[in-house]
């Protein structure tokens, strides 16, 4: 059987855990899903700033991923350069964006282990 995740569901294996502990299983997935949901409307309003490698360049992204705010340092002096401009440029918000992202899957994370062990101690 498919799930609505598209994941397939041992039928057998579901009937020999019981009716209790499906449904425990499915009571902390809905708690899991609606605190999965808040935190991540939550994040929204992060903002992450990132930077080129040297430093040169930062960008300021939201967890919308949509870019806040770009700077390049006072001391850079090659403006006219466009093709290295645009490459600490594209550093900076590259960077953002990763940690935008490593943010909200290690909070998704921290969910998910803290929900899976609370049903794993609800089966013992």
């Amino acid at each position: 059987m498919k799930s609505a995740n598209m994941f397939t569901v041992d039928e057998d294996m579901l009937k020999s855990l019981g009716a209790g502990t499906l449904k425990v299983i499915r009571a902390k997935g809905i708690q899991m899903e609606a605190e999965i949901a808040a935190k991540l409307e939550e994040l929204e309003s992060l903002v992450v700033e990132g930077s080129s490698s040297n430093g040169l360049a930062k960008a300021k992204v939201n967890g919308t991923h949509q870019i806040i705010e770009l700077s390049l340092d006072p001391a850079y002096s090659e403006l006219d350069n466009k093709t290295k401009t645009c490459g600490l440029m594209t550093e900076a918000i590259n960077d953002a964006i990763y940690k935008v992202n490593l943010t909200i899957e290690n909070e998704i994370s921290n969910i998910k282990y803290r929900y899976t062990g609370e049903v794993i101690k609800s089966l013992s």
